[in-house]
C-alpha cells in the first residue's frame, strides 16, 4: 500500500480493518497481485474496499465528541425535580405513599384493574425522597448527557421514553407494589451506552473506547448487583430498562453517521419526535381496554375446608397485616381467609367473639397493629352460609385500614374471611373487593370428596358409608350426612355390630344439632336402635342416657343408667352419674 510518501505491507485482515475504520484513503495505491497483477490501483476501485469503507465512519472518528449541550437531559431533570417538590407539598413536607399514588406512581392494581395506563409514563418522573432523586439525576446527567451528544435529540428522547415504559411494564408484570423513579431511564441509558461502545469500538477514539467499554460496564454491573442486594429495589424494572436501552442501541444510528450527500428531510427529522408522541398517546389511550382484556378471577381453593376464594388474577398472595395468608393488589386492597377445625362444634356468635378477643385484640396487645376499633357484630350470610359480620379499623405498619370480617361455621369447621382496604382506596378497588366477597364459594371438603369416591367404588360397604356420613357431619352438610347414615344403616342391617356403630354415630350427630324436638326424636330413635342391635354395647347405652338427659327425660335416663351399672360395672360413665341414685 502506498499513501503519499508512506508505504507499507499489510495482511488482508489489516487492510480490511484500516478500511473499515476509515484509516485508509480511498485514493491510496494498493497492489494485491491476485487482484491487481504487478501494478498498483486506487483502493476505491477494489470491491473489497468499497464493501467495508464508509466515509461517515471516518468523519465519526475525527469529529466525535461529547461537548453538546444536554437540553433534553436538563429538561427531564427539571421535570423530575418539579414533580418531587409537588409530591413534598402534597405530603406536607414529606413525600408520602399517598402523594406518589395520587401523582401517578406505578401500581399494578391501578394500571391493570382500573386501566390507568398513564402511570406507566408518569411514574418514571416521580421519586420517593431526595436521595432517590439525587442518585438518579446524577447518573442521568452523567450518562444521558453523553448519549444526547451521540444521537439526535429526538432519538435520545425516544430512548428515554421507551426505557421508562419498558421498566414500568416489566415492573407491573413482575412486582405489584407501587414503584417510582427514573431508574428505568437511567438503566436504559447505561444499556444503550454499553452496546454503543461495543458496536463502534473500532472507530471510537481511545479515551471514549475506555469510557464506553470499561467504565460504564463496570458501573452498570455494580449498580445492578447493589440493587439485587436490596429487597426494596425494583430489579425487574431495572432489567427491563437495561434491555430496552441495549435494543435501542442496535437500532439507532449516531447522528454523525446519519450524514449523507443530501440533507435529511423535515419529515425524517421529525420522525422520532412523532414516535414519542404516538407512543405516549397510545399508552394512555389503551387504558380503558386493559381491564376488559386482562382482568379475570382465579380460584384459590382451601380443600381441607371446602372453601374457594375467587380473586382477581392480577392480585398476588402474601401475608396481610393480621398475619393471615392473603391475596391483595399490592396497593390498597386485600382479602384473607383463615379456617381451622375445632374439637367440637360451636355457635357462630361464640366463634365471632373468640375471633375478636383472641385474634384482633391479641394482635393489638402484641403491638402488631394499633388504634384498633371494633364495631358490634351483626347477622349476615356469605356464600349462602349464616355468618356474623364484624366491622373494624386498625393502623398497620404501612398505614390505616378499614376492614370487615365474616365469621361462619360449618360443622366443626370455623372460617373467617377478612376484606380490608386503605382509607384512600379507589372506588374500583373497593368494588373488586366486594365482588371477591360475593364470589366466595363453599362446597365439599377434600375429605368429603374422598369419602364420596370410596362409596362409589364400594356401594355396599357399611364402613365407607359411615365414614362418608361422618365427613359430611364434620363439614356441616346435615342433609348429606343423614342420607349417608341411612345408607350405612341399610347395608348394616344384617350386621348387629356395625348397625350399633352406625346408630350410635347417628344419635351423636342428631344430638349435636340445635336441640329441636325433631332432632332429639331422631337422636333417641337412633340410640334405641343401637341398644336394641347391641345390648352389650356400653357406648350405645351411654348415647341413650345422653339423649334422654338433653330431652329432659330424667326418669328414662336414670332407668337406663341403673341397668347399665349392673351390665357395665367398670364403666365410670354410669357409676359416677350424680343425677341417678
Amino acid at each position: 500500500m502506498r499513501d503519499g510518501e508512506d508505504e507499507a505491507i499489510l495482511s488482508m485482515e489489516e487492510f480490511e480493518r484500516r478500511a473499515r475504520r476509515g484509516e485508509l484513503s480511498p485514493h491510496a495505491l494498493v497492489s494485491i497481485p491476485p487482484l491487481t497483477g504487478d501494478g498498483f490501483v486506487e483502493a476505491r476501485s477494489l470491491p473489497m474496499f468499497a464493501a467495508v469503507y464508509d466515509p461517515r465512519r471516518l468523519l465519526f472518528r475525527r469529529h466525535f465528541h461529547l461537548g453538546r449541550l444536554p437540553i433534553v437531559t436538563g429538561a427531564i431533570a427539571l421535570v423530575c425535580l418539579a414533580m418531587w417538590l409537588v409530591a413534598k407539598d402534597l405530603g406536607d413536607g414529606t413525600v408520602t405513599r399517598e402523594a406518589l399514588l395520587a401523582l401517578g406512581a406505578k401500581s399494578r392494581a391501578r394500571i391493570v384493574d382500573e386501566g390507568e395506563t398513564w402511570r406507566l409514563v408518569v411514574a418514571s418522573l416521580l421519586h420517593k425522597d431526595g436521595v432517590h432523586l439525587g442518585f438518579n439525576l446524577f447518573v442521568l446527567l452523567a450518562v444521558g448527557a453523553v448519549l444526547e451528544g451521540v444521537y439526535r435529540r429526538g432519538d435520545y428522547l425516544l430512548l428515554l421514553v421507551l426505557s421508562g415504559l419498558s421498566c414500568m411494564v416489566v415492573s407491573t408484570v413482575a412486582s405489584p407494589p407501587a414503584t417510582v423513579g427514573a431508574s428505568g431511564m437511567v438503566f436504559g441509558c447505561l444499556g444503550c451506552a454499553m452496546v454503543f461502545g461495543l458496536r463502534f469500538a473500532d472507530v471510537l477514539p481511545l479515551r471514549y473506547r475506555l469510557y464506553f467499554g470499561v467504565v460504564l460496564v463496570v458501573y452498570t454491573a455494580a449498580a445492578f448487583w447493589t440493587g439485587l442486594l436490596r429487597t426494596s429495589t425494583d430489579n425487574w424494572g431495572h432489567a427491563g430498562g437495561l434491555l430496552c436501552g441495549a435494543v435501542c442501541a442496535l437500532v439507532l444510528e449516531p447522528r454523525l453517521l446519519r450524514l449523507t450527500d443530501v440533507a435529511e428531510s423535515r419529515a425524517v427529522m421529525l420522525r422520532p419526535w412523532l414516535l414519542v408522541v404516538v407512543t405516549v398517546v397510545t399508552v394512555v389511550a389503551v387504558g380503558p381496554l386493559v381491564p376488559r382484556l386482562l382482568l379475570s378471577f382465579e380460584p384459590l381453593r382451601f380443600g381441607a375446608f371446602g372453601v374457594t376464594l375467587e380473586h382477581p388474577g392480577t392480585w398476588s398472595r402474601g401475608p396481610d397485616p393480621l398475619g393471615f395468608v392473603a391475596v391483595g393488589n399490592g396497593t390498597d386492597a386485600l382479602a384473607s381467609l383463615a379456617c381451622s377445625k375445632a374439637s367440637m362444634p360451636a355457635a357462630t356468635d361464640v366463634v365471632s367473639r373468640r375471633f375478636v378477643d383472641n385474634e384482633l385484640f391479641g394482635l393489638s396487645r402484641a403491638g402488631h397493629i394499633a388504634q384498633l376499633e371494633v364495631d358490634a357484630d351483626a347477622e349476615d350470610t356469605i356464600a349462602g352460609v349464616p355468618a356474623r359480620r364484624v366491622g373494624f379499623s386498625f393502623m398497620a405498619s404501612d398505614g390505616p385500614f378499614l376492614a370487615r370480617a365474616w365469621v361462619f361455621v360449618r360443622g366443626d369447621l370455623e372460617c373467617v374471611l377478612v376484606a380490608a382496604h386503605r382509607r384512600e382506596a379507589s372506588a374500583k378497588a373497593r368494588a373488586l373487593l366486594d365482588e371477591l366477597v360475593a364470589r366466595l364459594r363453599v362446597g365439599p371438603t377434600d375429605a368429603e370428596l374422598n369419602a364420596i369416591t370410596a362409596t362409589e367404588r364400594q356401594p355396599t360397604s357399611t364402613k365407607a358409608w359411615l365414614e362418608r356420613a361422618l365427613t359430611h357431619q364434620s363439614a356441616g352438610a346435615v342433609d348429606d350426612a343423614r342420607r349417608a347414615f341411612d345408607e350405612a344403616a341399610t347395608h348394616a342391617s344384617t350386621e348387629p355390630g356395625w348397625l350399633a356403630r352406625v346408630n350410635i354415630a347417628r344419635a351423636r350427630f342428631e344430638l349435636a344439632l340445635p336441640p329441636t324436638t325433631a332432632h332429639l326424636d331422631d337422636a333417641r330413635r337412633a340410640a334405641v336402635a343401637a341398644t336394641g342391635a347391641a345390648p352389650d354395647n356400653a357406648d350405645a347405652a351411654a348415647a341413650l342416657v345422653d339423649v334422654d338427659l338433653v330431652r329432659g327425660a330424667l326418669d328414662d335416663a336414670c332407668a337406663t343408667t341403673r341397668l347399665a351399672r349392673h351390665r357395665f360395672r367398670d364403666d365410670r360413665r354410669f357409676v359416677t352419674s350424680p343425677s341417678c341414685p
